[in-house]
């Protein structure tokens, strides 16, 4: 009886760790020589029963910006499992530009740390 406590304990943990996840992604490489090439805030709150969605281009549209991307990091802020998602749309590393697409869960926002690093 001692060991079924504690073998369902272990699952009950297992089972809020599975569920208490963040949608990170990390596209390309990022290494010692890269630089941080821009860092921005995405966030957008929710609309009742609706999924919300967002996209962010670097370099903003009319810029030139003369550097490769090496890499694109981007952290979700909520921690519980319920931020959205990040999907990369257009470009990014090996390319000058980048689309990033950022697509909630229904009933919920979304906020991202977008890092982009290049040479």
């Amino acid at each position: 009886m001692k060991y079924f406590g504690i073998l369902a304990l272990a699952l009950a943990a297992c089972v809020v760790i599975t569920n208490a996840q963040s949608h990170n992604s990390l596209w390309g490489s990022i290494g010692p020589g890269d630089n941080l090439l821009d860092r921005q805030i995405i966030k957008k709150s929710y609309k009742f029963l609706r999924i919300v969605t967002q996209d962010y281009t670097f370099p903003p549209p009319g810029a030139v910006l003369g550097r490769m991307i090496t890499g694109i990091r981007v952290t979700d802020q909520y921690t519980n499992g319920k931020g959205g998602y990040a999907s990369l749309y257009a470009g990014g590393p090996g390319n000058p530009s980048v689309t990033i697409h950022f697509k909630s869960q229904r009933n919920h926002g979304f906020n991202f740390i977008v890092e982009i690093f290049g040479r």
